[in-house]
């Protein structure tokens, strides 16, 4: 009987523990999927050093507008949602200023191919599937 009741309580342990760490998983894989994102895109563009120096600027600054605007919309997925588009095509559209006209053409290509692979997995916008 204690050999049973021992043995529960450590299975309940080893599952607290293992639930913890799968909700630390997600904002984890987010970051990583966000971040071989930028290094494939870069990858893909072949930018010069200025043209890699900006597009680090322009990320990191489009990454901070949409943590504040995570943080402003609370539970408005519809709110948050709009926002994230219009960030979206501000970060697009300043990337594509700093890119010559084969680069723009490459990007532009890139992101179809993603946006075909989100509706694939039956992916929204931004947020997944969730």
């Amino acid at each position: 009987m204690k050999r049973n009741l021992i043995l529960s309580m450590v299975a309940c342990l080893f599952l607290v523990g293992a639930l913890n760490a799968q909700d630390q998983q997600p904002q984890q894989n987010m970051q990583q999927r966000m971040q071989q994102r930028i290094d494939d895109l870069k990858k893909e563009l072949v930018l010069t050093k200025d043209q890699n120096t900006k597009f680090d600027v322009i990320y990191k600054e489009a990454t901070e507008k949409v943590t504040a605007a995570r943080e402003a919309a609370g539970d408005d997925r519809e709110a948050m949602r709009a926002k994230m588009t219009e960030l979206n095509k501000d970060r697009d559209a300043k990337i594509i200023k700093i890119l010559t006209p084969d680069q723009v053409k490459k990007f532009n290509d890139y992101n179809a191919k993603q946006a075909a692979a989100r509706a694939a997995r039956g992916g929204g916008g931004g947020g997944g599937g969730r």
